[in-house]
């Protein structure tokens, strides 16, 4: 697992990833519905009924007896799931499970914030990932960060191939790769079967590897007659269906994957135990089937043998016993939904649907005296988001508004929601697990008036950079052998507790724990933060033994980020080249002076006299990254 930051998040991040898809336009998932509730909060009976045959369980061993099905007395009346009967699957349908899910082999290069110049030395992993439609493989996020170069080994095959990795969302830890060598990996046959139905639905791929499990029976019991490696193909081809149908409490699932402690694929049992959100208000599946290391981004299976989430997380055993967690395929789809080409080709994905206000309950009954509300459920609302606002024009939340329903759910004064009747929930979920461009139903008591605010959501921006090649690169600047560096989440997340208590963080902890609750209002604005002071003549005197301070202004300047700081240190060098003033005040020194009102006062020329030697002593490439070079340069063009 990654590095957990030392500070609370309390924002949902933005993850954002744009490109165009260069392959062929192969849509990654069917247009399978959200969730539907009936309005008492149930799973209705469309979303429950059965219109296919149930795949085959992901393996023979243990499964319960394949009894017949009581679907004949129903005369073809829709079955609820609770009411079918798991049939034991043969040897062939469990391979061809099998077939579709590979072990990963990664080798990782993790950067490194707190000296950004360099990186950590190479690592490698493995994890599990399964074959969804379009001849992709779906895996954790966290399985593939960082990563340098990605092979897929089939469970059957002992051959690996390089793979890409195409998408990544943080927030869902998911991602998505491609194999670069499609024929090699899947076949030709399974190539042309993909080429010929691009558009093939979820529920057809069902039908379909169904058929082709009944084929491969056949096979094994009568061989030679038929052609083997067609079904095969078939499998390959439209890869696992995913189940669009949350599974209930205490019902029966099946992970497969490649955890540590072996080379052959690995099945472990167990049943639904919690459902609930994750630290981003995403839904997430607590299983008491045990997930270790390796076996992150494998199916999971229901015991009809459809695949009802992906495996991302075990506790460890100090902490808790047989406690699993894996990512719903109902999130899964929405994914893979918002990842599908357009019509000319290109793609964008910008991340989850996010919450666009903070709130409190309203269990006070003071508080309500205050809000004029005498209602017995919501939530008022404390802040909200000046981007989410200004995109609304106006017709949006305000602070001290009341919200009692979210899409004609009621809220509990916990900011919880009914989910299928008997279950609650934080309604969270019904932000965030909604596709791109759908539309969420506020209402909202304002003023002792119900009101009714109807919008689209979107991705939020950050007010801290939260992830690695998502929103934030490793960047430097060195005036004077004074290291400075934007503040990101990464950069917190390095190194030990000892070694961060050293470096003056716990210093500006309650400062920089503040920022991270903001919503980001200008993405060009940046913290400045200096944590090292490299030591040379010019900057002797100033070993200040916490180091971590927060840069407010240079010569009276507030600074608004990295850019305008290496500007005004280069029309300071400049000015002394010229032996000139340039109006910005004295530039014979730079004066800094940071949030806790300490002060460095460094002499410009000096600093251009040491630079070199600064940066040789250290191994620093150049005084400046690139990243704030080629900033610094749209700034002086007048750009954005």
């Amino acid at each position: 697992q990654e590095g957990i930051c030392h500070i609370s998040l309390h924002c949902i991040a933005l993850h954002c990833v744009t490109g165009t898809d260069k392959r062929r336009n192969i849509p990654l998932a069917a247009s399978v519905p959200n969730i539907e509730m009936s309005d008492d909060g149930n799973e209705s009976d469309a979303d429950i009924a059965e219109e296919t045959p149930p795949l085959p369980a992901p393996d023979a061993e243990g499964a319960e007896g394949g009894g017949s099905s009581a679907a004949g007395a129903g005369g073809g009346r829709k079955k609820r799931r609770s009411e079918t009967v798991a049939r034991a699957p043969s040897k062939a349908q469990t391979k061809m499970v099998h077939s579709c899910i590979v072990k990963l082999i990664v080798q990782r290069v993790e950067a490194n914030y707190a000296e950004p110049w360099r990186t950590r030395t190479q690592s490698s992993s493995s994890g599990t990932g399964f074959l969804v439609s379009g001849h992709r493989i779906i895996t954790n996020a966290h399985v593939v960060r960082n990563c340098t170069h990605v092979r897929a080994r089939k469970s059957l095959s002992p051959v690996m191939f390089s793979c890409t990795v195409e998408w990544v969302s943080i927030p869902l830890d998911l991602a998505v790769l491609s194999v670069n060598d499609e024929v090699a990996f899947f076949g030709t046959k399974a190539v042309a079967a993909s080429d010929d139905a691009p558009d093939k639905a979820t529920a057809d791929e069902a039908d379909a590897t169904a058929a082709a499990a009944a084929k491969d029976d056949a096979e094994a019991s009568n061989p030679g007659t038929t052609d083997a490696s067609s079904s095969s193909a078939a499998a390959l081809a439209s890869g696992l269906p995913l189940c669009p149908i949350l599974p209930r409490l205490d019902e029966n699932v099946t992970c497969v994957g490649f955890p540590r402690g072996g080379q052959q694929i690995s099945v472990t049992r167990g049943v639904v135990s919690r459902v609930d959100v994750n630290s981003h208000g995403v839904l997430r599946i607590q299983i008491d089937a045990a997930i270790n290391p390796g076996n992150s981004g494998g199916p999971c299976f229901d015991s009809d043998g459809r695949v009802v989430g992906v495996a991302f997380q075990g506790l460890d055993g100090n902490d808790a016993q047989n406690v699993g967690y894996i990512i719903p395929t109902t999130t899964a789809l929405n994914f893979l939904a918002a990842i599908e080409n357009k019509d000319d080709g290109t793609c964008e994905y910008r991340g989850v649907q996010e919450l666009p206000f903070r709130w409190a309950n309203l269990q006070n009954k003071s508080l309500r005296k205050f809000l004029n509300f005498d209602g017995n459920s919501g939530v008022v609302v404390t802040k909200v988001s000046p981007l989410a606002a200004k995109n609304n024009e106006g017709n949006f939340l305000l602070k001290d508004d009341v919200i009692t329903h979210i899409d004609g759910r009621e809220l509990g004064e916990d900011y919880t929601v009914a989910m299928r009747g008997d279950e609650l929930m934080n309604a969270d979920f019904l932000i965030t697990g909604k596709r791109k461009g759908q539309a969420t139903r506020f209402a909202v008591v304002r003023d002792t008036k119900t009101i009714e605010i109807t919008t689209t959501l979107s991705p939020l921006m950050s007010n801290v950079p939260r992830d690695h090649d998502i929103d934030c690169t490793p960047e430097w600047l060195v005036i004077g052998g004074l290291l400075f560096v934007p503040l990101t989440c990464p950069l917190l997340s390095y190194g030990t507790a000892e070694g961060l208590e050293a470096s003056g963080y716990l210093a500006i902890y309650d400062y920089m724990d503040d920022e991270l609750s903001k919503f980001g209002q200008d993405e060009e604005t940046e913290i400045i933060l200096l944590i090292d002071i490299l030591a040379c003549d010019t900057n002797f005197g100033y070993d200040f033994r916490q180091r971590w301070r927060k840069l407010d202004t240079l010569n009276g300047h507030k600074l608004k980020n990295m850019a305008e700081l290496h500007n005004m240190y280069q029309d300071a060098c400049q000015s002394i080249e010229n032996s000139a003033e340039d109006g910005k005040g004295n530039t014979d020194f730079l004066q800094f002076v940071f949030r806790d009102k300490s002060r460095i006062v460094l002499e410009t020329k000096e600093c251009v006299a040491s630079e070199n030697e600064v940066l040789e002593q250290h191994g620093i490439p150049k005084s400046v990254s690139p990243g704030i070079l080629e900033k610094a340069a749209k700034e002086r063009a007048g750009q954005k």
